[in-house]
């Protein structure tokens, strides 16, 4: 098997290996910014026939949960609820955080009003005011951080809702 150093540099490659590699702990600080930075992800559930559903959502970091809001007959929402798995996505190719969690449905009228003003503001659209409204909430079960090649062997910073530094 070719192993990743051994791929030829130039390219994505080039921009691949750029990026020093960083410890866990280092990574794990990176991902938590994120969370606390940024306010769009991409959200990956699965149809009750197994495909795929990719759509892109803003969202909100408590330290806690990833909080989304949507409407309730929506096939996110429908996939989460019937599963109660996601995939999250931030960054871009030369800076991913995937994270796996359990994903609930909160109603409108059950979620914390700080998560929800500053979704709102975050989004546009206030949940509790849209009619038909509900609130994701993704608690993370794994968390995959990368930013270069040299940390594709060794992805993982959280297993099992526990941190791996």
């Amino acid at each position: 098997m070719t192993q990743l150093r051994e791929l030829p540099h130039g390219g994505q490659a080039a921009t691949a290996w750029s990026k020093p590699l960083r410890t866990r702990t280092e990574r794990r600080a990176h991902v938590l910014n994120r969370l606390q930075t940024d306010d769009k992800l991409w959200i990956a559930t699965a149809a009750s026939d197994g495909s795929p559903h990719l759509v892109p959502f803003s969202f909100v970091w408590d330290g806690q949960r990833v909080t989304m809001a949507t409407r309730e007959d929506s096939p996110v929402a429908r996939n989460g609820a019937r599963t109660g798995k996601a995939r999250l996505a931030l960054g871009d190719y030369a800076d991913v955080v995937l994270i796996d969690g359990s994903v609930s449905i909160v109603e409108a009228d059950a979620i914390d009003a700080d998560v929800a003003d500053r979704l709102a503001r975050a989004s546009a659209i206030d949940g509790r005011r849209a009619p038909g409204f509900v609130y994701l909430q993704l608690v993370p079960r794994r968390i995959q951080a990368w930013w270069s090649g040299a940390e594709l062997a060794s992805p993982t910073v959280m297993r099992n809702s526990e941190w791996l530094t």
